[in-house]
């Protein structure tokens, strides 16, 4: 009996090779209600599994940003209800999303499990295979191949990968922002300057 409760816990988890964060922008947090109901939609349906689901959100003339349970939001409710838990999102990586967020903007930042391509893992799995690379591809890149002179040549085309796989970032982001943060606090940096030198932390 204890090893079929094992068992059913192990199912029950989000399969490791198909999580993935979304983060999701809009002027305020009317502007995401939207997109909330599509989500709880997609998950509804078992194309996706919501594992985790941050609210995001950053005043005007203000420098830090509110991180906020969808549930306590009324147009989010429904988002926080089909949030499933396991794995959690860190502190650091809702700092890091923040750093994102520009004055008077607000985003969900989204945990979620590619449940669509659970048939692909499996087999991967049973055949011995590994996943050992992926990412989504930057808008702006797609936009710059599809505007490529010649559609099926390969050489001279704009990249679409970002970064090789395993690249990890060599500096810290969020402790450089939150140095910019500390020097407005002090009246030292003005709050336009701040926006210039986050937006270069981004651009790395």
């Amino acid at each position: 009996m204890l090893g079929a409760e094992r068992g059913a816990d192990r199912a029950d988890r989000p399969d490791p090779d198909l999580l993935e964060y979304l983060l999701l922008s809009a002027p305020d947090v009317t502007g995401l209600a939207s997109v909330a109901t599509a989500v709880v939609a997609l998950a509804r349906s078992g194309t996706i599994r919501l594992v985790d689901a941050v609210l995001l959100v950053r005043s005007e003339g203000q420098t830090t940003v509110r991180t906020i349970s969808p549930g306590e939001h009324p147009s989010l409710a429904a988002l926080g209800r089909a949030t499933t838990g396991g794995v959690l999102l860190s502190s650091h990586d809702l700092e890091l999303m923040a750093l994102t967020l520009g004055p008077d903007e607000a985003a969900l930042l989204l945990l979620v499990e590619d449940r669509w391509a659970a048939t692909l893992s499996a087999a991967v799995r049973r055949s011995g295979a590994r996943m050992t690379a992926g990412e989504r591809v930057p808008r702006g890149r797609v936009a710059a191949s599809l505007e490529a002179a010649i559609p099926t040549a390969r050489h001279g085309r704009a990249d679409l990968l970002h970064r090789s796989p395993g690249t990890t970032t060599v500096f810290d982001q969020v402790e450089q922002v939150r140095q910019l943060s500390r020097l407005v606090d002090r009246g030292v940096l003005p709050l336009d300057h701040y926006e210039v030198q986050r937006r270069r932390v981004l651009q790395g």
